[in-house]
């Protein structure tokens, strides 16, 4: 007789924090490496740039005796610190979230559980007209089994918005056969490419290729998720 325990899928609880973190580390490492080192190089790039044009206009003005042009370059010199200040707090949000991410936000995930250890996550935002799925991962051990397929549907159908996501061209065909479809750039809802502006077609992603997929859903009534949230599965 087996003693093994049954897989669970379930929402994600506090104690889940930091098991959740973890997975989400892995899943940089592993899938997102790439992607961070373009971003955050160029993020610290235009910092440089921003340092740089600091450091030239108080070169100037060390030189110059005309008032005007004194004037000019505080007045300028004060722009350039605060724009220097609003990239900075970009990239420290962003370096936030890609290391404690989950301890923030886990109330969002749901998991899959064995053995009273997460073998796996993924993250459903929602949003006012959409929900943006994230994160989906599950440990190699456990993977061709079908929970990250289970795990996605349940989102889905917890959705009451359209579902877009960002992915590799790798993993297109996992999500078509979930019922996602490639959308252009340009035909995402200005809301989508708010949520997704960081990885729209840019220079910085020279030669990093990055799919935009949606998956429409339909309207769920409450006896539906009331259904849904009682029928998770366990096995």
């Amino acid at each position: 007789m087996s003693t093994s325990t049954p897989f669970v899928l379930r929402p994600a609880q506090p104690q889940d924090k930091w098991a959740i973190q973890r997975m989400l580390w892995q899943f940089t490492w592993d899938e997102g490496i790439e992607l961070d080192i373009r971003l955050f190089g160029y993020a610290f790039f235009r910092l440089g740039l921003v340092g740089l044009a600091l450091w030239l206009q108080f070169q100037w003005r060390q030189s110059t005796t005309m008032v005007d042009v004194e004037f000019i370059l505080v007045v300028t010199s004060v722009a350039t610190v605060g724009l220097g200040f609003y990239l900075a707090s970009l990239v420290t949000g962003q370096l936030m979230m890609r290391f404690c991410g989950a301890l923030i936000n886990w109330s969002r995930f749901r998991v899959i559980e064995k053995d009273e250890a997460l073998v796996g996550c993924a993250l459903l935002n929602s949003y006012t007209n959409h929900s943006e799925l994230a994160y989906v991962f599950v440990q190699s051990q456990f993977r061709h089994q079908g929970w990250g397929s289970q795990i996605v549907q349940t989102l889905i159908q917890e959705s009451s918005e359209d579902v877009y996501l960002a992915c590799k061209p790798q993993v297109v065909p996992f999500y078509q056969q979930l019922g996602f479809s490639i959308q252009p750039w340009a035909d995402l809802p200005a809301g989508v490419k708010r949520c997704f502006r960081v990885f729209r077609p840019h220079p910085r992603l020279w030669k990093f290729k990055l799919n935009f997929m949606r998956c429409p859903v339909a309207p769920v009534t409450p006896s539906e998720a009331t259904h849904l949230s009682e029928s998770a599965p366990r096995s």
